[in-house]
């Protein structure tokens, strides 16, 4: 199985392990275990407590002192955002349901606002935009709050060179013609998404059959579980999750979601055994705190709201 490197990914990881075992909560766990954890990750404690550090710096984790204890909690998120974490990861590979409208996005800014264009285009593309053309951003729907809010952030930061007044975005919107094949293969990069879904079912349908030794193994299960997920997150985060009017009725990440919901379904348990284990020798009131999410109840609870 593909391993965990220092330096970014080691953050990642720990946001993944967070996000696996301590959603909603605001219990702070001391740095110590958070180093033990990933140190079953063969990070070592040096590049474990860089990652803690980086993602302090960021904001992600809020940082207190207890004597000579330093502990650090997940930075505090409205139940809006949660929700929308939840739904990101296990609701995914629902059909979308579409009018046939676009959203569209056009911005014109001279070419030395380099930094301002990059960090426009990167956040048009994390919003699921697809590139049309050079300034022309296309997302099937109705997304215009999404777009300015980006606008306001990116304003609001003092991006270089950028200017809210040149970015125009049209709702409700009609492609005369529609979109063929070769224009959504170039806004949207349909042939190298399928190829990531195919690589993704490669990696990890062989070890469907190895669930049962693995559920009566929770360190194994802890890594397993947590690495499916850091690959899921990374293909959700790509997925424009296009309409299936637009793919033919095909959606080349369905196989990919029954895969990953397996394993990390069937290993939750097993995986909040192991966590729960970590945090035992730092603070005995933490471990009982831990849970696990499912695809299966995550899915329910979503449709039940």
């Amino acid at each position: 199985m593909p391993r965990f490197q220092q330096g970014a990914q080691s953050q990642q990881l720990l946001t993944v392990l967070l996000g696996d075992y301590w959603f909603g909560r605001n219990e702070a766990i001391p740095s110590a275990a958070l180093v033990d954890l990933l140190g079953t990750f063969e990070v070592s404690p040096a590049g474990a407590r860089a990652a803690i550090q980086r993602l302090a710096q960021r904001g992600f984790l809020v940082g207190q002192r207890e004597g000579r204890q330093t502990r650090y909690g997940v930075q505090a998120k409205s139940r809006e955002a949660l929700d929308e974490h939840v739904r990101s990861l296990f609701m995914s590979h629902r059909p979308v349901a579409w009018d046939g409208t676009w959203t569209i996005v056009a911005f014109s800014l001279p070419e030395e606002a380099a930094t301002a264009r990059r960090s426009l285009r990167e956040g048009l593309r994390t919003q699921r935009f697809g590139n049309l053309y050079d300034a022309l951003w296309v997302r099937p729907g109705d997304h215009p709050a999404a777009v300015q809010s980006l606008v306001r952030e990116l304003a609001e930061e003092g991006v270089p060179g950028f200017d809210p007044a040149r970015v125009s975005i049209f709702a409700g919107a009609r492609l005369p013609g529609g979109v063929s094949p070769v224009m959504l293969e170039q806004a949207f990069g349909i042939a190298e998404l399928t190829m990531a879904y195919e690589e993704f079912c490669g990696r990890w349908q062989p070890l469907l059959e190895d669930l049962d030794r693995l559920r009566g193994r929770p360190r194994e299960a802890l890594i397993t579980r947590t690495r499916v997920m850091a690959d899921w997150r990374r293909l959700v985060r790509a997925d424009p999750r296009l309409p299936s009017e637009l793919l033919d009725g095909h959606d080349p990440g369905q196989r990919a979601f029954a895969c990953c919901a397996a394993i990390y379904d069937q290993l939750g348990p097993a995986g909040e055994t192991a966590f729960r284990r970590a945090l035992s020798g730092h603070d005995e009131q933490l471990p009982d705190l831990a849970t696990h999410h499912t695809f299966t109840g995550s899915s329910a609870l979503i449709q039940g709201d």
